[in-house]
């Protein structure tokens, strides 16, 4: 936890997250620079990286990292610098193909090498996983026993709301049994009597932080948060792609200023890992029959 321990929270933690990737990697980036291109690109994950590695280090803070096997395989030593820090290690798959995209035979590729990469690196065993674009959905959900089948713990990949590439709109927003394995989610927030996701990525950029500042409060009331960001949302100089006018706000929005907002957050809040709070949940409802009836 950070060294402010005054009640900046209630009783109820949030859980910080990040999901190394690079600018290149990402969903909006797919239709402009294919996986094959990957290479050629200006690999910056380390910009990002380093400043969140220091802001959490001023602040005592441990988070979870999941890292992108592609990223591992290439930068070794910054996913040990990561674990050496005592924050968590934990998978986002391969090749940042979402799950929608591939068949559960490339799925199950993707992960296993993702893991062995990780596990290799840093010789511990890997309990979780999040799935690039949260892309486990009602339509990809045979994606939970095989994350279960290669020894994951917990899975990180719901969003409890709606988007035109993912979410599940009416999923529950506590830690819950699903196929074996924990399933904790991301979720909306309720401010102003409307529910808005504020829980990082895009949604953290584009709003004022104290409209986000006010959501958290009124969520930590009555449960446990997760939140999550990437390194390349703390490198305004990276590359500029032209992806068209949505895309281009929802890669883009914010960059300029999210330093100055994520410093402020840290300093307002306190955080825990994702696995710290699997540990800690006495949540044992089991939601199967959600999605395999």
């Amino acid at each position: 936890m950070s060294n402010n321990t005054m009640s900046k929270t209630s009783s109820h933690p949030i859980a910080l997250s990040f999901d190394v990737e690079d600018w290149f990697t990402v969903r909006n980036m797919r239709d402009a620079i294919s996986e094959a291109d990957w290479e050629k690109q200006d690999l910056r994950v380390q910009i990002g990286m380093n400043f969140i590695l220091d802001a959490l280090a001023d602040k005592n803070i441990k988070a979870t990292f999941f890292i992108l096997g592609w990223i591992a395989d290439r930068c070794p030593e910054l996913v040990k610098k990561i674990s050496d820090q005592g924050h968590e290690i934990a998978c986002h798959g391969y090749s940042h193909t979402p799950i929608d995209l591939m068949t559960p035979e490339s799925f199950e590729h993707d992960l296993k090498r993702a893991i062995d990469s990780l596990e290799r690196i840093t010789g511990q065993k890997i309990k979780g996983f999040r799935a690039p674009s949260f892309s486990v959905m009602e339509k990809t959900a045979w994606a939970l026993p095989i994350i279960k089948k290669l020894g994951l713990e917990y899975d990180s990949s719901i969003f409890s709301t709606r988007h035109p590439d993912y979410g599940v709109h009416d999923f529950p927003t506590q830690i819950t049994n699903v196929s074996g394995i924990k399933e904790v989610p991301l979720k909306k927030s309720k401010v102003f009597g409307a529910q808005i996701p504020v829980c990082g990525g895009g949604y953290f950029r584009m709003l004022p932080y104290q409209f986000t500042k006010r959501a958290l409060k009124n969520d930590l009331k009555a449960d446990a948060t997760v939140m999550y960001f990437h390194p390349w949302e703390f490198d305004s100089a990276q590359p500029r792609v032209n992806l068209g006018i949505l895309k281009n706000f929802r890669h883009y929005v914010g960059l300029n200023t999210n330093r100055e907002k994520f410093l402020k957050l840290i300093n307002d809040f306190d955080f825990i890992t994702i696995e710290k709070m699997v540990s800690a949940s006495t949540n044992n409802r089991k939601l199967d029959e959600y999605f395999f009836k």
